[in-house]
């Protein structure tokens, strides 16, 4: 206990001595900047007073005596500076001026002719000298007064020589009145080293009294403030310490220690008057990674947190000063951006949020490499309040992930109406999974040597609750972003194979039928696919190898552990593999080595022109080979003619399907074509493959 008591009385004592160190500076710099306005103002007075000084001597000069010597004015201009000197004038105009400053501190004066040539001095030696470039006296001959305060070494005055004394130096325009023109300058030297002295005097007896009142307020507050600390801190200073934590974790996020939500809202609402006031545009950008889940799923939440924590910190660098970066939950951050000029300065913003978070991760011996989709919203374009301006920018997200994903997007308004269509059909599918709305339609594969129908492929097709059929390229990606993708491929899975039980129930004889049944790649990600698979064909009772799961090319090309993990826990059930739309992907030949496919499907795209179009021809004839070579059955998918059908026979593809054999069909239809086409001799196949001539 005496041990803590004394670690908690030290930082009190340093929190003290900083306090009198800094008061100390700030009496020191109280005193300099009191020395130095003082200096300041008393000088400008000294000026001031000195200058209306002169200038009144410089009227009654002007108007008294000047105008007696007016003609030695005109005739100084062409006597050399020796003349000038002697001329009997001089000397009179030396005595006019004697008798007329007699009295004052006035210790010298000049008049100098307007070309700048100096007509009388009371130092003889500057008489016919030429002043033309000294800018108090181009000020004067101007009509503005000027005075500064200079030191005389050694120059003639009325009492002879003046050294090392200040002086006040006027230049003053010789005229009659205001409003005649100006005739000469005059040059009017007041001595006031006295003056300055007892100003230094004055300044030094004032500072030291300042200093003093300070010091004394000094020690009263710091024994006051000493007292009063040793109290209030015992008392307060853990709670205060619990209220700056908590007011801490309200505010931030406890992961990347980042703004939360609440005070980026906060922030926003802050920055929105000024906009308003500046005309200046405000935008709010919501950053969100790219299946970061990967990420957490095959490499864990550990590694997880450490990637949020640096892209945290990159995107935390790469803004402005006065910006605002958030983290908002799981992969998401928002940024408030203010004083945005132009749509060209927001973008500029925007890739280089992009590119700094595409910089490779190092962890764990492996490189990551992330991109981001951000969706941008303007202040007032878009919105005139925080939360507007928020849903907007995750609007304008999803969006830009809908469109690939790795980019930024503007949020445009029909994007409002799209998102509200999204969720009332996102509504509905959730709905139509717990009705038992969707429904499974099958396509014949055709064995192209026998033209026996050897499988089926297993098809979503969704009527909805309002009777219309909705395209499965419309509600199918919507299912993988709600997250309804997963139980619906359970759905599909499991409906598939129990009818396919239902099949072979009826006719014992379609025991050699197959299935062909497509898996989302997000399910291929979560753990137990293959438990919940093996389930399934445990309890519908069917042999595994008749069922064939669609992969695509992209599903193996992330190497993705949990991905590998399901692969090999579906080859230990017997479930075989059929890659499909071979050929629009990668296409890597490692993909054949290493993973345990059975069976490629040649992509419609690539069928469609057959025979006709040479160069898919060549690739369809490629493919073929290559699967042939590694003992792959190949499945022509999208055949529509004859010819087509032909080519891909002559050219060894072993099966095929499309319109040319069947479309997809409810079971009992599927199952009518089956039993129709099997009881037919194979002249008699309702598929003719090779059109007779």
């Amino acid at each position: 206990m005496a041990a803590g008591t004394a670690q908690q009385v030290i930082p009190m004592f340093r929190l003290l001595r900083y306090f009198s160190i800094a008061s100390l500076i700030s009496m020191v710099l109280a005193a300099i900047a009191l020395n130095l306005f003082n200096q300041l103002f008393e000088k400008q007075q000294l000026l001031r007073f000195g200058e209306h000084r002169n200038i009144l001597l410089t009227k009654a000069f002007s108007q008294s005596i000047w105008p007696q010597y007016q003609n030695i004015a005109k005739t100084g201009k062409m006597l050399d500076a020796g003349a000038l000197r002697s001329h009997p004038e001089i000397a009179r105009l030396n005595r006019s001026v004697w008798e007329i400053m007699r009295g004052s501190p006035t210790v010298g004066v000049n008049i100098f002719l307007l070309n700048g040539r100096t007509l009388f001095s009371t130092d003889p030696a500057q008489i016919g000298s030429n002043s033309s470039n000294d800018p108090g006296f181009l000020s004067a001959r101007r009509g503005l007064p000027s005075s500064q305060i200079v030191t005389n070494d050694k120059s003639g005055t009325f009492g002879g020589k003046l050294a090392g004394r200040d002086v006040l130096a006027s230049y003053i325009p010789i005229r009659g009145s205001e409003d005649d023109p100006i005739e000469a300058v005059m040059k009017i030297y007041t001595d006031v080293t006295e003056l300055q002295k007892n100003e230094t005097l004055e300044e030094h007896l004032l500072i030291l009294s300042v200093v003093a009142v300070l010091a004394v307020l000094y020690g009263v507050l710091f024994f006051i403030a000493r007292h009063a600390d040793r109290i209030i801190r015992k008392q307060y200073e853990q709670q205060r310490h619990v209220e700056q934590s908590l007011r801490h974790v309200t505010t931030h996020d406890a992961l990347t220690n980042l703004p939360n939500r609440l005070l980026l809202l906060d922030r926003i609402k802050q920055s929105l008057p000024s906009a308003e006031r500046h005309n200046n545009l405000l935008a709010v950008a919501t950053i969100a990674l790219d299946n970061f889940q990967n990420i957490n799923n095959s490499l864990g939440h550990q590694v997880g947190d450490k990637v949020l924590k640096i892209v945290a910190q990159r995107l935390s660098q790469c803004l402005r000063e006065g910006d605002t970066i958030a983290r908002v939950g799981g992969d998401e951050f928002v940024a408030s951006l203010p004083d945005i000029h132009s749509n060209v300065n927001l973008f500029q913003i925007a890739k280089k949020m992009l590119s700094i978070i595409s910089v490779p991760i190092e962890s764990e011996g492996r490189e990551l490499h992330l991109t981001a989709s951000i969706g941008i919203a303007l202040y007032p374009e878009h919105g005139s309040d925080a939360e507007t301006l928020m849903r907007k920018a995750d609007m304008a997200m999803h969006s830009a992930k809908r469109l690939g994903r790795n980019r930024h997007q503007m949020f445009v308004e029909h994007m409002d109406e799209q998102v509200q269509q999204q969720v009332q059909l996102e509504d509905e599918l959730w709905r139509a999974l717990k009705n038992n709305e969707f429904v499974l339609y099958y396509q014949p594969v055709i064995d192209l040597n026998s033209g026996t129908i050897i499988g089926a492929e297993a098809l979503l097709r969704w009527p909805n609750e309002h009777g219309d059929w909705i395209s499965p390229s419309e509600f199918i990606p919507l299912t993988e972003q709600c997250g309804l993708i997963v139980p619906l491929s359970e759905w599909v899975f499991s409906e598939a194979c129990t009818q396919l039980q239902m099949w072979q129930e009826r006719e014992p004889g379609l025991n050699d039928l197959t299935m062909s049944v497509n898996l989302s790649s997000r399910h291929f990600e979560t753990a137990g696919l293959s438990t919940m698979i093996a389930s399934v064909v445990e309890q519908a009772g069917i042999d595994p190898n008749r069922l064939y799961i669609e992969i695509t090319e992209s599903m193996l090309a992330g190497n993705n552990e949990s991905v590998l993990a399901n692969f090999s826990g579906l080859k230990r059930v017997g479930i075989k593999f059929s890659l499909d739309d071979f050929g629009t992907g990668y296409s890597s030949l490692g993909y054949l080595r290493n993973f345990p496919i059975d069976l490629l499907k040649i992509d419609r795209t690539f069928v469609q022109d057959l025979p006709d179009n040479a160069d898919n021809a060549a690739i369809v004839t490629t493919i073929i080979a290559l699967a042939n070579s590694v003992n792959l059955a190949v499945v022509a998918k999208g055949v529509e003619t004859g010819a087509q059908a032909a080519f891909l026979q002559e050219q060894g593809c072993h099966y095929a399907q499309g319109f040319l054999f069947g479309r997809p069909v409810p079971p009992d239809e599927f199952l009518s074509l089956v039993l129709a086409q099997r009881g037919k001799n194979p002249s008699e196949s309702p598929f003719q493959l090779i059109p007779t001539p």
